[in-house]
């Protein structure tokens, strides 16, 4: 069980926190030891220091995201919907599953949808091959 005289320096830190630099710095640590930690946490708050948690984990998730949004917009690649590449390759859904069950045409999942890379359908119809397989389509 963790409480917040956990991460207490000094015996005056013992004790719930009001909101302050000390609460925002416990939300940190806390935040910091649930991530190292095991599966089961029991945690005792206060109003307050439940909100300077929450806060905490608002700000670690914006951070995250931040990075991600980041690093896509830096491995940003051109996705084509599998029904435009149907049309542009002229085959059939069940075509496009026996290539990417073949690797020739690797398709890239975002939720339940399915993308392909405007670089890969290139390569298929310049009839280059598919340096994953290393077949000729």
């Amino acid at each position: 069980m963790i409480k917040p005289n956990a991460f207490a320096k000094d015996a005056d830190q013992v004790g719930y926190f009001e909101p302050s630099e000390e609460s925002e710095l416990f939300a940190k640590r806390l935040v910091s030891a649930i991530s190292k930690g095991g599966d089961h946490i029991s945690l005792t708050l206060t109003g307050k220091g439940a909100i300077a948690f929450a806060r905490e984990l608002y700000e670690r998730l914006l951070a995250e995201k931040s990075q991600k949004a980041e690093s896509n917009v830096d491995n940003q690649e051109e996705l084509i919907p599998k029904s435009e590449v149907m049309k542009m390759l002229s085959v059939s859904s069940t075509t496009l599953w026996l290539w990417n069950n073949n690797k020739y045409l690797p398709q890239i999942n975002i939720g339940r949808k399915v993308f392909y890379r405007a670089e890969d359908i290139q390569k298929l119809r310049k009839g280059n091959t598919n340096e994953d397989s290393g077949s000729s389509i």
